[in-house]
């Protein structure tokens, strides 16, 4: 897993998941009524020199993360594949 916390993130911080550069600009941390806390994560990817546009990912955690960053990496790479300019 290439994140361990979401606390600790110096931005931009880049990786590499399911052969993509993910590029975290930012994780703003939050704690909603309940209590739980919350993450506000600004993204973007590139690959095949192919680069979204910048996005956020509400999250709880870094699995719930990289969950979600392999459901927007897939929609990514078949609008490259298809060739729609993300």
């Amino acid at each position: 897993m290439p994140l361990e916390s979401l606390d600790n993130i110096i931005a931009p911080a880049r990786f590499r998941l399911d052969g993509v550069v993910v590029t975290i600009y930012e994780a703003l941390k939050s704690k909603i009524v309940s209590g739980k806390t919350w993450y506000h994560v600004t993204v973007d990817f590139t690959w095949r020199g192919n680069k979204s546009r910048r996005f956020s990912i509400d999250c709880r955690d870094v699995n719930d993360l990289i969950k979600k960053l392999l459901v927007e990496i897939s929609k990514f790479k078949w609008f490259v594949l298809v060739g729609v300019n993300p």
